[in-house]
């Protein structure tokens, strides 16, 4: 029994650690949208001035901020 047991964990074994793998790609991907989010945030809470000490212009951002832009 236990035997039998021992193989059913190593079988499985592969398929939780792909679930978990999955799981953690979400994640990673959720915390770079969030990381993005957040940039594109500052940005457009940025005056011209500051702006300008970045080399970024107001359309600059707004290009940043469009849904589409890559």
């Amino acid at each position: 029994m236990a035997a039998a047991l021992s193989v059913e964990n190593l079988v499985s074994a592969p398929a939780r650690a792909r679930r978990r793998s999955d799981w953690l790609r979400l994640l990673m991907r959720v915390e770079a949208w969030l990381d993005d989010r957040a940039s594109r945030r500052a940005l457009y809470a940025l005056d011209e001035a500051a702006l300008a000490d970045l080399a970024l212009s107001q359309a600059d951002v707004e290009r940043f901020n469009h849904p589409l832009a890559g």
